[in-house]
């Protein structure tokens, strides 16, 4: 009988910060492929948000927690960052 995947266990007060200027294009590719729609029309007026940041979320957590799963993510506490600000060298990605 084949191992159970442990599942993903979302640490207390966990905050991710997305910048749009950080995804790859595979990663572009998960949220076109998750939403089912082109990335620019994701964030039209009167289009919904939550597809859009459940996808981003979790291309940009399965970095570090391969484990991961879209699901998983729904409990995320976001930081928004576009990418037209200088970034703080100081700060980490995820």
């Amino acid at each position: 009988m084949p191992a159970k995947k442990p599942a993903f266990v979302m640490p207390e007060n966990f905050t991710l910060d997305l910048k749009l200027d950080s995804l790859t294009i595979d990663e572009i590719d998960a949220i076109e492929e998750i939403t089912g729609a082109p990335l620019d029309t994701l964030n039209k007026p009167g289009s919904r948000r939550a597809p859009m940041l459940r996808a981003m979320a979790y291309v940009v957590m399965k970095r570090k927690h391969p484990e991961i799963t879209p699901e998983d993510v729904g409990a995320l506490k976001l930081n928004l960052k576009g990418g037209k600000t200088k970034a703080d060298p100081t700060e980490t990605n995820a």
